[in-house]
């Protein structure tokens, strides 16, 4: 039997294990179809993950929506959630949906290593409205959110400039730091919460940085460190910018956002100096040769890593430096 990503919500709990990992079956399953997996590599990795997953199923009660904003951040609200946003998408559309709930969400994109925006717009890649539904009830539900200062104004919108700035405070306030936490979402919170460098991340979370300077900063990271938290600023820039495209709404309030985020996890892994984009790495695959190792593995974050750099090569160039940040987490490059 093949694998239904249109029943997963209903079957499994969006997370499992001792850290509460975040569920990545229906997301990996979507990269690897996009990534040209047949149905039996698709079966045989589904088959394999299911096993670690907790079985929950759905009953049909929902949540008013008058009450959800108070229920923001609260775990034990997914279920009702789920079954509230699955009833609103089928009766107003994703698009309203997404443009109604997004602008409470957005303080909170780096939520559960920004899975909640990853999950939620992998089913728009998918196409699949539960899956929506699900990411949008995950995201929901785990929020942690971040209320960035409106006053404090930015210096610039220069992307360069301001990981800088975000780095000279780290270094000032390293030993002051608690960063040995389990989990990517606490390190990030570590790192917020310090009066000094929550107030440089601030005046970050203030400018005006496009999408494609984001990405390249994530992926300068990544390949300055092939960092795990670093994979997931790849990952999350390219579910962000996905999302905004699906939204009818202005997109600076995400983006700016996504920019705090991303300078969040950057400081959460001690701020190393990002890799130069010049010249380009001498050797690197081509797409073919990643794809097929990523279809081939059993990691979810190698297959998702590898479809968020394919697409965010197509979509920004740097074709060379996505080729091989996806190599090498693929163990195709040597490091």
């Amino acid at each position: 039997m093949s694998y239904d990503i249109a029943m997963h919500a209903r079957k499994f709990a969006p997370n499992y294990g001792e850290h509460d990992f975040s569920d990545h079956l229906p997301m990996t399953v979507t990269a690897l179809k996009k990534l040209g997996a047949n149905e039996a590599t698709i079966d045989t990795f589904a088959k394999q993950y299911a096993k670690r997953l907790k079985r929950r199923k759905i009953g049909d009660k929902s949540i008013d929506p008058l009450l959800l904003s108070a229920r923001i951040g609260d775990p034990s609200v997914y279920p009702l959630a789920y079954n509230y946003f699955a009833k609103a998408i089928e009766t107003d559309g994703r698009v309203d949906v997404l443009a109604a709930h997004l602008p409470e969400l957005t303080g909170s994109i780096a939520t559960a290593a920004f899975h909640g925006v990853i999950r939620t717009t992998f089913g728009l890649i998918a196409n699949e409205d539960s899956e929506v539904a699900a990411g949008l009830a995950y995201w929901w539900s785990r929020a942690e959110t971040v209320s960035f200062s409106k006053s404090i104004g930015a210096a610039n919108n220069d992307g360069e400039t301001l990981i800088i700035d975000v780095a000279a405070a780290f270094e000032k306030e390293r030993k002051k730091l608690k960063l040995d936490q389990p989990t990517i979402s606490a390190r990030i919170a570590e790192v917020l919460a310090h009066p000094r460098i929550g107030t440089v991340l601030n005046r970050a979370a203030a400018a005006n940085v496009s999408f494609d300077a984001i990405a390249a900063m994530a992926l300068r990271i990544y390949l300055a460190t092939d960092d795990f938290t670093a994979l997931h600023c790849v990952t999350g820039v390219h579910a962000t910018r996905i999302l905004s495209e699906h939204v009818v709404m202005n997109d600076v309030e995400l983006r700016k956002a996504l920019w705090g985020a991303v300078c969040a996890a950057y400081a959460s892994i001690g701020a190393p100096e990002p890799a130069a984009l010049t010249p380009a790495p001498a050797k690197a695959p081509d797409w073919q040769v990643i794809s097929s190792a990523a279809q081939s593995s059993t990691d979810e974050h190698d297959i998702k890593f590898a479809y968020a750099c394919m697409e965010e090569a197509r979509q920004y160039g740097r074709d060379t430096h996505y080729r091989y940040a996806a190599a090498r987490r693929l163990g195709l490059i040597d490091g």
